[in-house]
């Protein structure tokens, strides 16, 4: 009977030990909290934070539960409630300061607050209200934000970094004949990512890239083959006026059929084709010199790089070359100092957007908006910057080749025979990760991001009612 109390008693210790010592993975929230949505973003390259949004049916209020999660265990920070229902903006982390930015409507009127937590005493600071009106775009990266604003009058960047700091830099347009503002009218700013590797690059006329403390803008001109690049800096509160270079992309002063560009460290790489013959032409911002004019075709067959799969350089021309598509090109570094450069080509209704939780969250909300209206015709409210523009990147059939073929050159612009090379940021197909998350049909309000070698995400249990954080390895 002894030894029967004795098993008993180590076997309840030892449960009891392993109850303290597992780590809590599971998030069960109270009756009244509805779930609206949740929200995953990357911190490192170990740690995740994760967002639920609820409506407080007691409160009639909005709360923000925020988890950080690092592979192995779940760290609870304080919620926020709010009013409002509260939409991200964007979000980065600095030392133990992980901030939020997050909008919402107050009477009409478009608002931003930074919400600051302290990760190391669970303390959170909220800001006074900014005005969010005529914002047009942003860029993240891992320890600051730049949002972007324009209205009639003026340009403006705000660069979000230390604790509850905000620098701003204004231009003011002339009220005649400014040429930034003309830059700038009528086009929508699409944001560059330059700190990770993007597949395809920007297709949008109007192009923005984050360069230190200097935002480089790129405009298309098809008709001309030319770039415009503009640089304006971060550093003064006040932007003075900057001039504006053009770079112009023609063989033979023949103009070609399709242009692009794309930006990168002081270097612009210009990518003009039609169906039987492209050039790649490099540029140095500062000097405007021409440092290499590339022709694509069956000459630099020895220095292509490329799939099993890819059918040449004619073929490629010929397809790339037709009304349906447009061409991308993109750089990514390499490991021993030279440059990795990528000819590809996209459906016209191509969307390009870095920012994949983003994208995520906005299908999300397309998914459930879609149920809505079937069940009851309502209309969800914004749960951010909403683009329906975008949805068709998401919802539009990718060919599965690989059709695209890379160059290695040097910092000087000249081919480069490199036999293999290792770039430094990785090349993730990070749409299979997510249209497997999206295929899970029994999890429900999901949420995900990337980390360096791995994939996270939040997911709904209904029939637990709870919530639960993973983690897979990236392949």
């Amino acid at each position: 009977m002894i030894k029967k109390i004795n098993t008993f008693v180590i076997l309840l210790f030892t449960i009891t030990l392993f109850a303290i010592e597992n780590p809590k993975t599971n998030i069960k929230l109270e009756k009244h909290h509805k779930i609206e949505n949740t929200f995953s973003g990357d911190l490192s390259n170990e740690d995740s934070f994760h967002l639920i949004f609820t409506k407080n049916k007691k409160s009639k209020n909005f709360n923000v539960f925020t988890y950080v999660f690092d592979g192995t265990s779940v760290t609870e920070l304080k919620p926020i409630e709010s009013k409002n229902k509260l939409s991200v903006v964007s979000f980065h982390k600095k030392n133990n300061t992980l901030s939020l930015l997050l909008s919402y409507k107050n009477k009409g009127k478009k608002l931003l607050k930074e919400y600051t937590f302290d990760t190391t005493n669970n303390e959170i600071i909220a800001s006074k209200a900014m005005n969010h009106k005529d914002f047009i775009t942003s860029f993240r990266e891992k320890n600051r934000s730049v949002l972007i604003y324009k209205t009639d009058e003026t340009f403006i960047i705000k660069k979000f970094s230390s604790l509850q700091t905000v620098k701003t830099a204004t231009y003011t347009f002339n009220k005649k004949n400014d040429l930034i503002k003309d830059y700038f009218e009528d086009e929508s700013i699409e944001a560059v990512k330059t700190d990770e590797f993007v597949a395809n690059g920007a297709i949008g006329t109007l192009r923005s890239y984050l360069n230190g403390d200097d935002i480089i803008f790129t405009k298309e001109n098809q008709k001309k083959n030319t770039t415009a690049l503009l640089k304006l800096s971060l550093n003064s509160e006040k932007i003075e006026g900057s001039n504006i270079k053009i770079f112009t992309n023609k063989k033979n002063k023949k103009r070609f059929k399709k242009h692009t560009s794309y930006y990168n460290n002081d270097h612009l790489f210009l990518l003009g084709l039609n169906k039987k013959i492209g050039t790649i032409k490099i540029f140095d911002t500062n000097t405007s010199k021409e440092l290499n004019s590339i022709t694509i075709d069956s000459s630099i067959k020895e220095y292509i790089k490329a799939d099993s799969k890819f059918s040449g350089i004619e073929k490629f021309l010929k397809k790339a070359g037709k009304n349906r598509f447009n061409p991308t090109i993109t750089v990514n570094k390499t490991t021993t100092k030279n440059l990795k450069v990528r000819i590809d080509y996209v459906d016209r209704n191509y969307s390009y957007h870095y920012n994949w939780w983003w994208h995520h969250h906005q299908f999300m909300m397309w998914q459930n908006h879609m149920q809505m209206q079937q069940m009851n015709f309502s209309r969800p409210g914004g749960f951010g910057p909403y683009q329906p523009t975008e949805l068709p990147f998401y919802l539009a059939k990718e060919q599965k080749q690989k059709r695209f073929f890379e160059i290695i050159i040097n910092k000087n612009g000249l081919l480069n025979n490199e036999a293999s090379f290792e770039t430094t940021f990785k090349e993730i197909d990070k749409k299979k990760y997510i249209d497997n998350l999206e295929n899970k049909k029994k999890t429900k309000h999901k949420s995900s991001c990337f980390l360096d070698n791995s994939f996270r995400y939040i997911g709904y249990n209904k029939k637990q009612k709870i919530f639960f954080f993973k983690t897979e390895i990236l392949k």
